[in-house]
């Protein structure tokens, strides 16, 4: 997938920090206002500039450079892509909005590297969850289509319920655990929850694994998983290509 320099965690106001700023980029101007109400609403953030288009965003994010931004899949084609390549080459974390399941589009600008994507239909306190997520340097993916999306990514074959990891390769028993939790799409919060830990074991768990695989971010982790999962390939999983 796609890399770049990555600028560090942006700052978070309700901690004292700089706001997160974030550019809006999508064809439809009622839908760019309703993203700047919900934004404007969240004193952690604030909406630095707007653009109709993938050329505009460009322009707009090396003049402002945002630490977010907020990319409708409304435009087709290429321009999504080669437009989330662009920024992530500049350092600035990439959030998806769309409506569809898991297309080629989605496909296509999560591996040019976005950190993420949501639906149109996500309430806004999850918007601004997310975002928060991706700005610490977190990948969020909307657990509607995550399985479809695996299954896209991974090139069509969908492991059966009774097949079981047959590997751990270089991660330990709780590493992959908490690799697995992950490729089902829950946060750092909701994996403590669930295995009784805190979050910061979660984190450290992830970033070991990240490490010991190659891997630069959670959509790759959960790649990993994937293919993990499918009989006889275990042996032959390994880092993904950049």
């Amino acid at each position: 997938m796609g890399g770049g320099p990555d600028r560090g965690i942006a700052g978070d106001a309700t901690a004292g920090g700089p706001p997160v700023q974030v550019l809006i980029c999508d064809d439809y101007e009622v839908l760019r206002h309703g993203l700047r109400a919900v934004l404007h609403a969240a004193p952690d953030f604030v909406v630095v500039a707007e653009a109709a288009d993938a050329a505009e965003a460009l322009a707009l994010a090396t003049t402002h450079r945002p630490d977010v931004t907020l990319v409708g899949l409304g435009a087709r084609g290429r321009a999504v892509h080669d437009l989330v390549r662009a920024l992530t080459g500049l350092g600035i974390r990439v959030v998806l909005l769309g409506e569809g399941g898991a297309g080629s589009d989605l496909v296509d600008a999560l591996q040019a590297g976005a950190r993420g994507y949501v639906h149109t239909t996500v309430s806004p306190q999850r918007l601004i969850e997310g975002l928060r997520a991706v700005a610490r340097g977190e990948t969020v993916l909307d657990a509607a289509v995550t399985g479809e999306l695996l299954h896209r990514l991974d090139g069509g074959r969908r492991p059966t319920d009774d097949e079981q990891p047959p590997f751990h390769g270089p991660l330990t028993a709780r590493q992959y655990a908490v690799s697995v939790l992950v490729a089902e799409g829950l946060s750092n919060a909701e994996i403590a929850e669930r295995l009784q830990v805190s979050r910061a074991t979660v984190k450290g768990h992830i970033t070991v694994a990240l490490r010991r695989l190659g891997l630069r971010d959670r959509t790759q982790l959960a790649i990993y998983v994937h293919r993990a999962a499918r009989p006889g390939d275990g042996e032959e999983a390994g880092p993904l290509g950049g």
